[in-house]
């Protein structure tokens, strides 16, 4: 593999928040206490990491249920038991889509797995954990996957499973058109011991969770990783004593956040999560339908059903089941379950942890710090090839469409027009130069004039020089369907391939060794984005 790093301001569309948290801009530091991505450091502060022994006991018990029953290998149940005697955790997390979802979900698992390295490497035991998001209940960013079709477009494999309306998606079973999907997904990846998995995981019946469980794990539990599903009726009984603390602080929280929304603007960021005077951390699940509480004159309700805190609090104690957090209490859940030593997110959840920071402190009193996921391209040979013919660099082809199509037409249109318009352009400048002068010493408002033509005037020659060149690339078909096909399956959708192609369309033509290669070319000393060249 040949690898590059690609800096995250050259890539369209990341906030500064990110930008600015990835360089350690001190202004973020009342947002983000812990604001270091050095590994020494990271894991000098995991060392007075403490988790209550009994919760340690109870959620290594779960783990290993949970694991043994989705078949995990040796490795994984063995970091369980690190974990029960001690051990802190790197983890990670997503929601649970169709196939393993988009490629950044096997990037998030290699970067827990690795970070965990790193971490026993310095000396400080730990284990790496992913957290299922199954009690999200937006069905339609899980239900589908992209998978290049070969021609230059990406094919959209969704199924038609459906749960009742606000459903956690984990719970929804696959509807009879799963099979159908799988081997539509084998046409496009070819035979492979990953479409195995998926064949093995992904069936009729199985639910969101279940199968992407299952898959994780016949992936990444030979190297390690631990699945947790939070979604389990014991980890919502040791959940309670937080959603109750949730709940008698509410008030406090929506302050907190509220003034911590304001002050995000004030230092001229954006809140990644809306929040309102009356907003709770918590979901209430009513008939199967994840349903938020808010507050209203001191009691806690939705929909006219309204309770006091005391019973509220009751209610909890008595079915924890039915109660799930919000975005802004998963991880705080999470770091109340586990020893984690670091969380591992994509540039979205990163921001949203400025908000997290005050829930975290008031909840917890401490915060977990938070760390870059593995963010990369994976350059396929063909790709490759093509971007040394025509002299291409990633940030190139990061362009709409019709942008990047224009900007290689006119790189590749003939020499000699090239040349013709590179004359043009010095000969328009000579002409135009003393008349601008001129113009400008005989009255200021002639010279004001001239410039807007003269601006015209580049202007027509540059429209000129696109339309010759899109003429050219009309002609050159090969050129034209390469440009399509780069700009497709590097930045699909405007986004960057790790956000829209599913990992396991890498996974079927590559092989499963691709993630031990991951595991290699990961360079965690690269906080910004990897292009990685397949061979």
């Amino acid at each position: 593999m040949d690898t590059q790093c690609l800096s995250f301001r050259e890539v369209p569309g990341v906030s500064r928040l990110f930008l600015d948290f990835l360089s350690g801009n001190p202004q973020l530091t009342p947002f983000y206490p812990h604001l270091t991505l050095s590994l020494d450091e990271l894991a000098a502060q995991a060392r007075g990491l403490n988790l209550p022994a009994d919760r340690r006991q109870k959620i290594a018990d779960i783990l290993d249920r949970q694991n043994r029953s989705w078949n995990a290998a040796p490795p994984a149940i063995e970091n369980i038991q690190k974990l029960r005697q001690g051990a802190c955790a790197v983890v990670t997390g997503q929601q649970v889509g169709l196939f393993l979802g988009p490629a950044y979900t096997i990037y998030k698992a290699v970067t827990a797995i690795r970070l965990a390295r790193e971490f026993n490497s310095r000396g400080v035991e730990a284990v790496p954990v992913f957290w299922l998001a199954s009690e999200d209940h937006d069905l339609a960013e899980v239900n589908h996957a992209l998978v290049p079709d070969g021609q230059g477009g990406l094919k959209r494999l969704e199924t038609a499973s459906a749960g009742g309306t606000s459903a956690p998606v984990g719970k929804v079973g696959f509807a009879d058109d799963l099979s159908f999907l799988v081997e539509e997904l084998g046409k496009l990846t070819g035979d492979s011991e990953a479409l195995d998995f998926v064949r093995q995981s992904y069936r009729t019946g199985q639910t969101f969770a279940g199968a992407f469980a299952e898959t994780l794990v016949k992936l990444f539990s030979p190297r390690g990783l631990i699945v947790l599903e939070p979604a389990d009726p014991e980890v919502h009984r040791m959940a309670a004593p937080l959603f109750k603390a949730a709940a008698r602080n509410a008030d406090a929280l929506s302050q907190d956040l509220l003034r911590r929304n304001k002050e995000l603007e004030s230092a001229g960021y954006h809140a990644q999560v809306k929040v309102t005077g009356s907003s709770t951390p918590l979901f209430f699940l009513k008939d199967g339908a994840r349903v938020p509480l808010h507050r209203k004159n001191g009691d806690f309700g939705f929909n006219g059903e309204h309770w006091t805190l005391e019973q509220l609090e009751a209610r909890i104690e008595q079915a924890p089941e039915l109660f799930t957090a919000n975005v802004l209490l998963r991880p705080v859940l999470q770091d109340y379950l586990l020893p984690t030593a670091v969380y591992i997110g994509g540039p979205a959840e990163i921001a949203y942890f400025a908000q997290v920071q005050v829930v975290y402190e008031r909840l917890l009193g401490r915060v977990t710090p938070v760390c870059p996921r593995f963010s990369t391209t994976l350059v396929e040979a063909r790709l490759a090839s093509w971007m040394r013919k025509y002299s291409l660099r990633l940030q190139d082809v990061l362009h709409p469409k019709d942008e990047f199509l224009a900007f290689l037409s006119r790189r590749t249109i003939p020499q000699n027009i090239k040349e013709e318009f590179d004359r043009s352009r010095e000969q328009l400048e000579r002409l135009l130069s003393p008349l601008q002068q001129s113009l400008s010493k005989l009255d200021p408002t002639l010279g004001s004039a001239g410039e807007v033509a003269a601006s015209k005037m580049r202007y027509q020659l540059d429209h000129l020089e696109t339309r010759a060149a899109r003429t050219h690339l009309q002609r050159e078909q090969v050129l034209e369907r390469h440009a399509s096909l780069l700009s497709s399956l590097l930045f699909p959708e405007r986004e960057l391939q790790e956000r829209e192609i599913a990992g396991i369309y890498f996974l079927g033509k590559y092989g499963t060794g691709l993630i031990e290669q991951l595991l290699e070319e990961y360079k965690p000393e690269c906080h910004d984005h990897q292009v990685i060249e397949l061979m």
